[in-house]
């Protein structure tokens, strides 16, 4: 288990540049592409890391895998003792360094700590949510839940059940039209499901590079408000009415952040209000397809997966140089 967890940090950590590479890259052009298309692409530069730890620990292992069925295709009697084994059933003859152990627990821990504190932000903006829907009066017609107070609240909460929360004061305050933006627009938050991709965006910041995990955390949150502007603008038929109450609501809501609603929930008028005017008052973007991108990641396993005995060895190889 010890090769096996040392192979898996290795890979992690190759997956993490691959992604610091590609943010690096294509940070550019990727601001010029539609909101839509450019959330996808960001979602799936998060996962890269862990896409590519998972793709490489399966390739390096399916010789082994292929030995617990075809036992002539072992091969670990042609090492020696001291050949590290990614295998099954023949155990190495000793263990990594005790340097990697102690690397190995600090990481693993640290992981641990940061999944349990996101966990407990999670759990205690769940509480105030439920707190929240339980004072709030639920709207049908327009399918909100209305907030009696006349501070300025306007967001989608919720992972699993998203909802939307207006304050009466909010409610009263606008006009027939930028009602029917404000609703447009967090109606598409919930068919999006936009809170709960963030916050798995945000646990997996953890295996990405500092400067690259902030990085996408922000361009993925201002990717999400521009898709649920174009959405509101394709419901009103009016992109500047969109950007007029975007400005307004902002105006409004400026000192009403639900910073502990935040790991669950998603604000109106609140996030990058310059860039999501200017993109709407410009001319739209055409639609782009990841499907090229998406077979090219296909290509890629395939090649993996088709170097499996080479990368099993060099995996083995490299690992008896720098765990003894």
């Amino acid at each position: 288990m010890q090769f096996f967890l040392l192979a898996a940090v290795a890979f992690l950590a190759l997956g993490s540049l691959l992604s610091a590479v590609g943010a690096r890259a294509f940070a550019a052009r990727l601001s010029r592409w539609e909101p839509r298309a450019r959330h996808r692409a960001l979602v799936l530069l998060a996962v890269l890391p862990v896409l590519t730890a998972l793709a490489l620990m399966l390739s390096a292992s399916l010789p082994s895998l292929l030995s617990l069925v075809v036992p002539g295709l072992d091969h670990c009697a042609t090492h020696d003792d001291g050949h590290a084994h990614l295998c099954f059933v023949h155990l190495p003859g000793s263990g990594i360094h005790l340097a990697w152990v102690l690397g190995l627990v600090f990481l693993v821990s640290y992981a641990s700590l940061r999944a349990a504190l996101g966990a407990s932000d999670v759990v205690r903006a769940v509480r105030v949510l439920g707190a929240l829907t339980r004072t709030g009066e639920p709207r049908r017609d327009l399918g909100v839940i209305v907030l009696e107070t006349s501070r300025p609240v306007c967001l989608t909460a919720g992972l699993l059940r998203p909802r939307v929360l207006l304050s009466r004061g909010l409610l009263d305050s606008l006009g027939e039209e930028e009602r029917a933006v404000v609703l447009a627009h967090e109606r598409a938050h919930v068919r999006r499901r936009d809170a709960l991709v963030a916050s798995l965006v945000r646990a997996l910041a953890v295996v990405h590079l500092p400067r690259v995990a902030r990085w996408l955390v922000r361009e993925l949150e201002i990717a999400a408000e521009q898709a649920c502007d174009e959405d509101a603008a394709s419901a009103v038929g009016d992109r500047v009415a969109v950007a007029s109450a975007i400005l307004s609501v902002e105006r409004a809501t400026r000192h009403a952040v639900a910073e502990r609603l935040a790991p669950v929930a998603v604000a109106f008028g609140q996030c990058a209000v310059a860039r999501r005017v200017e993109s709407l008052l410009a001319e739209p973007v055409p639609t782009r397809s990841l499907r090229g991108v998406a077979l090219c990641l296909l290509a890629a396993l395939m090649g993996v997966l088709g170097t499996s005995a080479g990368l099993h060895h060099l995996t083995e190889s490299l690992l008896s140089v720098v765990a003894h």
